[in-house]
């Protein structure tokens, strides 16, 4: 890049059409590649503008990016086609996406109906069920980091701050994100790992369902404040239509340790999934647990006291094993699901079947099935 605020008219083979975006560290434009005749979105790094020890740190990650992303394809992930360096500065080549950020339909729209809201979720949680299965944590899960193809097809792009599990480049007490998308842990510079970015995808989900971020402040500090130390508004107040189930899922993937959110990106898309199965106006109800809640708690003899049975033949017992089973599938939904099925199970076999028949993934389908008390 040439200095004096210019910009290039020529990236290596690339033509520079127009710029699509611009940061601290660098610009991406639109460009075309005369050998395959197709235009493509150039991400050019300024690290020129770092000292030498930081500008070799900041090459050797962006040289990570490149590769973690070029290690696999996706189709809710942005390919990647090239990489190289113009002036002592490297670029990147990716897919040009035709449509808008999230960010940007955010930003005309308000909000999203919970239904679009969901199935946007669920591929950003795909793409990263399968960027994490490589060893990818992307660190910057956020709506201008989610593209929006025609057809509603999602793409995930920047993972500039990505790291391998197995890397030194980003290391525990360093501060990598956009404020109000982090997650606790990634405030305070520990380890971050997968469940960060499902904390993140957890704010955004929110944000989609009631137009604004859990965690909101008038200043980075009280951002952080409200990260840290309260918990998540009631999306109830956003919406009425928003279901308990997807709720939820919310309250869950924003706990504040990370060991009481979801284990994974595709056990968190399977709650989403069940948890938007739920009505918003069912009669059901159930307690709110603190976000710090574990689903699988033990139940005291008031709480099973409690479970409303529809058929005398299943046992308050058996009704918290079948909860305490699928609660380690799908989160704090499972007593939802437990008390609708209830409503038609006339055995206790009944109901395991039931509800093992709503649990897409066979592996998860046999672990669940597996807590069912022995036959005699």
């Amino acid at each position: 890049m040439s200095g004096g605020g210019k910009h290039p008219t020529q990236i290596g083979r690339y033509r520079i059409d127009r710029i699509l975006g611009t940061g601290a560290m660098g610009v991406v434009y639109l460009a075309h590649d005369p050998a395959i005749d197709r235009p493509v979105a150039l991400k050019l790094i300024r690290a020129d503008l770092l000292d030498d020890d930081s500008r070799r740190d900041y090459v050797d990650r962006f040289t990570a990016e490149a590769r973690a992303v070029g290690r696999f394809h996706h189709a809710n992930i942005v390919s990647l086609y090239d990489l190289s360096i113009h002036e002592g500065n490297p670029f990147l080549v990716m897919e040009y996406i035709q449509g808008e950020s999230l960010y940007q339909a955010l930003k005309r729209g308000g909000r999203l109906a919970p239904e679009i809201a969901v199935e946007i979720m669920q591929q950003v949680l795909d793409a990263l069920a399968a960027a994490h299965a490589s060893g990818i944590v992307h660190r910057d899960v956020k709506p201008a980091n989610v593209m929006i193809a025609p057809g509603r097809l999602v793409k995930m792009m920047d993972f500039g701050i990505a790291r391998f599990d197995t890397s030194n480049l980003t290391q525990p007490g360093t501060v990598i994100g956009t404020p109000r998308y982090m997650s606790p842990e990634q405030i305070l510079g520990k380890t971050v790992d997968a469940r960060g970015d499902l904390f993140s995808s957890g704010v955004v989900l929110h944000e989609m369902l009631s137009g604004t971020p859990p965690f909101d402040g008038g200043s980075m500090t009280e951002t952080i404040q409200k990260i840290l130390m309260s918990e998540p508004p009631d999306l109830s107040v956003y919406d009425s239509s928003i279901s308990s189930g997807i709720a939820a899922v919310v309250r869950k993937a924003l706990a504040k340790d990370p060991i009481d959110r979801y284990p994974d990106a595709k056990t968190m898309a399977a709650a989403l999934r069940a948890g938007a199965a739920v009505p918003h106006d069912d009669p059901t109800t159930v307690a709110r647990p603190s976000v710090a809640a574990l689903p699988v708690a033990p139940l005291s003899a008031s709480s099973m006291s409690a479970v409303s049975l529809s058929a005398a033949s299943v046992s308050a017992e058996e009704v918290v094993r079948v909860e305490r089973a699928l609660a380690m599938i799908v989160g704090p939904i499972a007593k939802i699901m437990v008390k609708r099925a209830l409503s038609s199970a006339r055995t206790s076999e009944d109901l395991w079947l039931a509800l093992s028949g709503q649990i897409s993934s066979e592996g998860e389908r046999a672990q669940f099935l597996s807590h069912r008390a022995p036959r005699h």
